[in-house]
């Protein structure tokens, strides 16, 4: 073992700087050829190009497990890379997943070209680059490689749509109380060559300047606590366009559902109106959101504790936020097809993330049976399954789900399923792939549901409320 890596043993994860004068100290050398041998080194990792003093953090492979080297390198960027910290915290903030339209929002790199700035997609770039973040054409998440952290992908969907949904309804809010000119209002505009959550024309008195309208400018943060450092990326995106000679006047607005007191106190500080949920759409609104994130944080534990929540909620929705119980439906179907299993199953998983070959695929439903194990595929889509999606099932996720299952020491003896379960049915030519493959398998068993088989299991339970709800909500009404 070298001196480097005793160091690195001893006192964990350090930027280049700190190592090369411990490491100057203890074999006697000058600063800058401490520096040299670290520069030149292959014994231990390094993550280049995010630090002061075109300095790298040095660490060895064991500090990667139970994700350390991410909360240091976290810690580290807040004090020696701030522009770079931005995009690991919203990260953070998001339980390692974040879509691309709201990562530039989240963070304040520009999305055009910008003197003295470096532009969003390099940032990013430098992030993959490193093998610290992965990009799947929609969504940034930490890479496999880098972070052990499983992501809730059907939490994070959720979440992005109830954001969408509070977005337009600040949009209709903006638009019929005169904050915005009315044809003005746009979601994730850009203005200052920044990403905005919502951007308006403003023609209120106090924002015009010789003459010409200032803006509206806002972003939304819903879920958790949020913290002082959380809203940072805010007052910092409107510090910079608030530099430029000539700025518009701007009306800044934060959408939040739960913020720290200190918080509180910055944002006030910096100017910027706070738009409580609550305040703005009333306690219904904010309740039913609140209700929901809730229930999705922990859905199978939801269901075990208390498994007519959902569907109670289901019910209020349809009073009070019909656009947003829309357009949730596949993650509320995936509650069915649990309640479903949960009946006898011994321990049930939903939106779970397996890594299997350095890529990552969701199980809609993991239910854990005495004797087998079951995996199911839920949609609740207005079209069809198709050829295509029955082909990537068969060929891409069942061969997945079996490796893992397959390396599981609790689940590889048990007896495994797969099921594919839709509200709508199956295009004629994926329901024959599907029925070729299930008789034609022998190592596991495949079953797929359509309307009507989903209402005879829902019969076989005997749940009136979740018998109310498929037919008046998840499937079409009977001929």
């Amino acid at each position: 073992m070298t001196t480097v890596q005793r160091i690195l043993m001893t006192e964990g994860p350090m930027l280049s700087g700190e190592l090369a004068k411990r490491l100057a100290v203890k074999e006697s050398l000058k600063v800058n050829t401490a520096s040299q041998r670290i520069n030149r080194a292959s014994e231990f990792n390094q993550i280049k190009g995010f630090f002061k003093s075109n300095q790298s953090l040095c660490y060895l492979p064991e500090h990667a497990k139970d994700d350390w080297i991410l909360s240091v390198l976290s810690d580290f960027m807040y004090e020696n890379g701030r522009k770079y910290w931005y995009t690991l915290n919203a990260l953070k903030l998001h339980e390692g997943i974040v879509s691309r339209k709201y990562l530039e929002c989240y963070t304040n790199y520009p999305i055009l070209p910008l003197s003295g700035h470096i532009p969003f997609e390099t940032v990013i770039k430098s992030f993959i680059d490193q093998r610290i973040l992965v990009y799947n054409e929609s969504d940034l998440l930490f890479s496999p490689q880098f972070s052990n952290l499983i992501v809730n992908p059907a939490l994070h969907r959720t979440i992005e749509l109830i954001k969408g949904n509070i977005l337009e309804n600040f949009h209709s809010l903006a638009r019929n109380t005169g904050l915005i000119s009315y044809e003005t209002g746009e979601l994730f505009g850009e203005f200052g060559k920044f990403r905005w959550a919502f951007k308006g024309l403003s023609p209120v008195r106090g924002l015009k300047s010789d003459g010409k309208f200032g803006y509206l400018l806002g972003d939304v943060l819903i879920g958790k606590p949020f913290y002082e450092k959380d809203i940072l990326f805010f007052i910092d995106k409107l510090r910079h366009i608030q530099s430029f000679r000539n700025a518009s006047r701007i009306f800044p607005i934060l959408l939040i559902d739960n913020l720290d007191k200190e918080a509180l106190y910055k944002l006030k500080s910096e100017g910027i109106v706070i738009g409580f949920i609550k305040e703005l759409f009333g306690d219904k609104y904010a309740e039913s959101l609140k209700e929901l994130i809730g229930i999705l944080n922990n859905a199978a534990a939801s269901l075990k504790k208390d498994p007519d929540k959902y569907l109670d909620l289901i019910r209020e929705l349809r009073k009070y936020n019909e656009g947003l119980l829309n357009n949730i439906r596949g993650t509320l179907f995936e509650f069915v097809v649990g309640h479903i299993h949960q009946q006898k199953c011994q321990s049930l998983n939903m939106g779970r993330e397996i890594i299997m070959n350095n890529s990552r695929h969701e199980m809609d439903i993991e239910a854990i049976y005495s004797s087998k194990v079951v995996i199911a595929e839920c949609k609740a889509q207005k079209s069809l399954v198709n050829l295509e999606a029955a082909e990537t099932w068969l060929t891409e996720k069942i061969p997945a789900f079996r490796n893992w299952i397959l390396k599981q020491d609790t689940l590889k003896t048990k007896r495994v399923e797969f099921e594919y379960w839709s509200t709508s049915g199956f295009m004629p030519d994926a329901e024959t792939l599907l029925n070729d493959a299930a008789q034609t398998t022998e190592r596991y068993k495949i079953s797929i549901f359509g309307p009507e088989k989903i209402r005879d299991r829902a019969k076989q339970i005997g749940h009136k409320k979740l018998k109310e709800s498929l037919d008046n909500f998840f499937l079409k009404p009977q001929v």
